[in-house]
């Protein structure tokens, strides 16, 4: 700690008062000493600044003539003991401080007082600082609802906050200056916390009894100084039963949340349902969840795949799990509109607008779409000049109607799905490169049917019940014509299916659709069996290529080796044994 003797300067001499300067001589003043001390009986009596003097006058002159009474007065000076703290010399009124030790022997002059000063302010600053940061902790320690025990590095007690007061039934005034095993003893606590941590140097857990009859759980940690010696054990503890109800409260929550998020589970797939999202195979599964995921985000989409794979479900399922549900889902067949016609469809049109227009004008599309969802069906079959204006919509989400000047704000979510290759026909220049970065923010791609099989069974289903309620029917399908299906290549995908079904329902003539029923009118049979060549092979690597092909395609829609062998009528073995020749 700094104290005012370590700054205090040591370029002084000391003489008896005795009427001259006969001890100052030209070595003395040649130090640099910049104060005279006179002192009389041992007690400071004046003080002279060396600079003060005329130096040259004092070396030039005989000193022993000099009379100290002649001499330019003596400054102001006050004396302290060396050891005294710079607080204490807050209220000072002097030019110099002189220090001297218990037996009155000088030891040191400070001059300098500004410094003093200084170090004193910022000494009351951060007094200050710390008395407040000592207030702040103060008021953690006592409101705290952990008990808290401090204790020294010998197992005495040194603070108790008041929630440790009131688990102990012990005043902290009256456990302060008490061992831990002495309120032990008299059974305030089952055991001592802070013992064992003295012992092992390290933090400790355990379960305590207290004296009311509480359980209570205690962790106590060494605090270590700069040398690794323990100086204060510090222990904390909660009541076991508030622990309890603590955790069952946050099971209580968490069972809440497993309820609210299952219930949300359950409602997203029934508004799936709504929308006739049916599905099984894993690709499907992944769509699902990314549409769960942006559903509730204005985020624009573009739905790519081929016809009849569902895009407007997808675009429907978007709609219906979104905030906008409420609000108006309007869909525009981009390919069935007349090119002199998309414009004015699209934006709408003011009275008078052409030849032929509506009195009063018209709304667009954009515009019924306003606070809900607006639905680019085939937007691949856009012309340019209309993907320019669809461009400007997106970007500034404003509308101006044919033959009108007023710029109209939407507020629409925009949806865009195509058959087509977008980015091919941007390579083509028949579509802007600008336009499909902005609808391609979140891409799904929609597999066709082919590619996910195990989708057919639960269509299947859900079509059958589709339609025998829609007819008033109940009819059943033969078990091997979802095998039929399976090997059916499904160009025309989901809507083609549903097309197969309805027909199949409608023309059957009994309670069960046949098989040859749906085959005479699809040409599955047919289709299914047909080879084609494109090339002239050897006869025996041709039989080898078809063989592999068959049966990698059996396994691949099956998945098992079994039904494989059933559908190409051959042993399950064979299967095996073809699987692992052409692995």
């Amino acid at each position: 700690m700094l104290m005012p003797y370590d700054i205090a300067g040591k370029e002084f001499i000391v003489l008896q008062e005795t009427g001259n300067l006969i001890n100052i001589d030209e070595d003395m003043l040649a130090e640099n000493i910049r104060y005279i001390v006179l002192t009389n009986n041992g007690l400071v009596n004046r003080v002279f600044n060396v600079s003060a003097l005329c130096r040259d006058y004092l070396k030039n002159i005989d000193c022993s003539q000099i009379n100290i009474d002649n001499m330019t007065p003596s400054i102001q000076f006050a004396v302290y003991l060396q050891d005294i703290e710079f607080i204490d010399l807050q209220s000072i009124d002097a030019e110099v401080i002189v220090l001297i030790d218990e037996s009155k022997s000088i030891t040191g002059i400070i001059d300098d007082l500004s410094k003093i000063k200084q170090l004193i302010e910022s000494f009351l600053d951060y007094n200050q600082d710390i008395k407040e940061t000592l207030l702040e902790y103060e008021k953690i320690f006592e409101n705290l609802d952990e008990e808290i025990f401090v204790s020294d590095q010998n197992g005495y007690i040194i603070r108790l906050n008041p929630a440790a007061e009131r688990i102990c039934g012990l005043k902290n005034s009256e456990a302060v200056g008490r061992h831990v095993t002495e309120l032990e003893r008299e059974g305030y606590y089952s055991s001592s916390i802070t013992m064992p941590v003295l012992h092992q140097k390290k933090k400790v857990n355990m379960i305590q009894q207290m004296k009311s009859g509480k359980k209570v759980i205690g962790t106590a940690v060494p605090v270590f100084n700069a040398e690794g010696e323990i100086v204060r054990v510090i222990s904390t503890s909660k009541d076991l039963e508030e622990l309890t109800k603590l955790q069952l409260k946050l099971e209580e929550r968490d069972n809440e949340i497993m309820r609210k998020t299952s219930e949300i589970n359950a409602l997203r797939e029934e508004i799936l349902s709504s929308v006739n999202f049916i599905y099984k195979s894993k690709e499907m599964h992944y769509i699902k969840e990314t549409i769960a995921k942006v559903a509730g985000l204005d985020l624009t989409v573009l739905i790519q795949g081929e016809s009849g794979v569902g895009k407007e479900v997808i675009t429907k399922a978007i709609h219906a799990l979104s905030a906008r549900r409420k609000h108006p889902f309007i869909k525009i067949n981009c390919g069935l509109i007349p090119e002199n016609l998309i414009e004015s469809e699209l934006f709408g049109y003011e009275s008078g607008a052409f030849t032929g227009a509506t009195k009063g004008g018209k709304l667009g599309k954009i515009e019924l779409a306003n606070n809900g969802t607006l639905f680019l069906d085939e937007i691949g079959e856009f012309p340019l000049m209309i993907q320019v204006k669809l461009l400007e919509f997106l970007q500034d989400r404003e509308i101006c109607k044919v033959g009108g000047t007023k710029k109209i704000k939407i507020n629409t979510r925009v949806i865009a799905a195509t058959n087509r290759s977008l980015p091919e026909m941007v390579e083509e220049g028949t579509f802007r490169k600008d336009l499909y970065y902005r609808l391609n923010v979140i891409p799904l791609i929609i597999p066709p049917l082919r590619e996910r099989r195990e989708d057919i069974p639960v269509l299947v289903d859900f079509f059958l019940k589709k339609f025998n309620q829609k007819y008033g029917m109940n009819k059943m399908i033969e078990p091997g014509l979802i095998d039929i299906f399976y090997s059916y290549n499904w160009p025309g995908n989901v809507r083609e299916l549903e097309h197969v079904m309805e027909r199949a329902i409608v023309i059957s003539e009994s309670d069960i659709v046949k098989i040859n029923t749906v085959e005479n009118f699809l040409e599955i049979k047919a289709t299914s069996k047909k080879v084609i060549c494109t090339d002239l092979i050897p006869l025996k690597q041709a039989k080898r290529e078809l063989e592999e092909q068959l049966v990698k395609t059996a396994y691949e829609i099956y998945k098992s080796t079994y039904k494989a062998a059933k559908v190409l009528e051959v042993d399950q073995s064979t299967i095996v044994k073809l699987l692992k020749k052409y692995k």
